[in-house]
């Protein structure tokens, strides 16, 4: 994979179908992402202002070019609509070229 293809993979979750469909779609129509896969219901347990929460969620997995890591990031804090959205990123070390250069060309 060359450098001018580096692949990021990044993960959050909304606690609902239609705010992981509005958060998929704006990513994919401004092309800061080439995929996003909804995935869930999932259960969350979690602490919140000290108290042990759980719920169902669904999490967004989200396919990029790291070209547009610092913006993708941004839009999705301006968007997403938890008041502390979880936003997790990691690089793809190992992908296929073809997969990479589809990401990266279409998140560029």
């Amino acid at each position: 994979m060359e450098a001018t293809n580096e692949l990021m993979i990044g993960w959050t979750t909304v606690a609902s179908p239609d705010e992981a469909q509005t958060l998929a779609s704006g990513l994919i129509d401004s092309h800061l992402a080439a995929c996003v896969q909804v995935q869930g219901p999932v259960t969350a347990y979690y602490r919140w202002h000290g108290v042990v929460e759980s719920g169902q969620e669904y999490r967004l997995t989200v396919k990029f070019s790291a070209a547009r890591s610092a913006e993708l990031k941004n839009w999705l804090l301006r968007h997403h609509p938890y008041e502390t959205p979880q936003w997790l990123a990691v690089a793809a070390k190992d992908a296929a070229d073809g997969y990479a250069k589809w990401i990266c060309g279409e998140s560029s």
